[in-house]
């Protein structure tokens, strides 16, 4: 009986040892490709043998003599192959889930309801706040107050969620308050390089939290491409391929375009900045710790004065905003 593959498949009474005494069997195995590999390993034996299907499962069956030749032969290779492919080295957080970036992130809401309010308000926090490209140089600190800036409550819901999804993703990597002064970082970088781009032509006004929430795309775009780097020499990753490395950032690519590039008034230029900006502190945050990964631990001291950093960055450019 032939089962369509060219492989045949025996009755019952073909199974039965007293029917067929000069035949032994191998197994059975669910997988085929198993069965295929012991196969390599008996022809490489010079011992005889035929894949075989039955109600159980896949067989290998050999010649009677050569059962305990061939059992030792697909024993063996067993045995050596017991731990192959080696597990690939997965991406594990060094901090613990925490709801402190989240936080940070509804403190936003709360200053556009009760202190700025939309930008239809023409509030004085707008006139003094918002990133300006002629002013770059002469307020820079207008970099770091146009983030807590926000046209209206979509704008603003809109960025405190997913910021607060993104960034916390961060905080997974290098601690709360690691998160809150990195993405602050690559959102004021991302407005001072938009700035810059309109510097000398016909100025550019820009508000929003979303080049940091795509700063902190970024960061984990950074982070993923040099975990691969540093995979390359792992025997399951024996050769890094381009299209490796591009994967991370072409799905940060992906998101900018699908989450940063819709709306009559969204900034482009801005978000592309906040995700290279990002992309870049990634990257290097993410070379120093794989550097001292074995040697340093989270520490709570170190998250505090870094989140306390970032709050201090925010206060000070308002409070320079504010009196200029």
């Amino acid at each position: 009986m032939n089962n369509g593959e060219g492989v045949h498949v025996p009755s019952f009474a073909e199974l039965l040892v007293s029917e067929q005494p000069a035949f032994a069997y191998l197994g059975p195995v669910r997988e085929r490709r198993l069965v295929k590999e012991w196969a390599l390993v008996l022809s490489s034996q010079g011992i005889a043998h035929a894949p075989v299907f039955t109600l159980e499962g896949w067989v290998l069956r050999v010649p009677v003599e050569e059962q305990g030749r061939a059992a030792e032969a697909v024993a063996l290779y067993q045995a050596e192959n017991l731990d192959w492919p080696p597990l690939e080295r997965r991406d594990v957080p060094r901090h613990r889930p925490t709801y402190l970036v989240a936080a940070a992130f509804a403190l936003l809401f709360l200053f556009y309801v009760g202190v700025t309010g939309p930008a239809s308000s023409a509030s004085a926090w707008f006139a003094h706040g918002r990133a300006d490209a002629h002013l770059l140089f002469r307020e820079p600190w207008r970099m770091v107050t146009a983030l807590t800036l926000h046209g209206d409550s979509q704008h603003v819901l809109g960025n405190v969620v997913s910021g607060s999804i993104f960034a916390t993703a961060v905080s997974r990597r290098i601690g709360a308050g690691g998160a809150l002064l990195s993405v602050t970082a690559a959102g004021t970088l991302g407005n001072a390089a938009n700035a810059l781009a309109h510097h000398f032509g016909r100025g550019h006004l820009s508000i929003g939290a979303s080049t940091a929430v795509f700063g902190a795309i970024g960061i984990l775009a950074g982070f993923q491409t040099v975990l691969l780097v540093a995979r390359r020499h792992e025997p399951r990753r024996r050769k890094l391929r381009a299209l490796d490395l591009a994967g991370p950032v072409a799905g940060g690519l992906a998101l900018l375009g699908s989450l940063g590039s819709g709306g009559e008034n969204t900034d482009l230029g801005a978000h592309g900045f906040g995700f290279l900006a990002g992309l870049l502190i990634g990257a290097v945050t993410s070379a120093v710790l794989l550097r001292r990964a074995d040697t340093t631990r989270p520490s709570t001291p170190l998250q505090l004065g870094l989140g306390a950093l970032a709050a201090a960055i925010l206060g000070g450019s308002w409070a320079l905003a504010l009196c200029a």
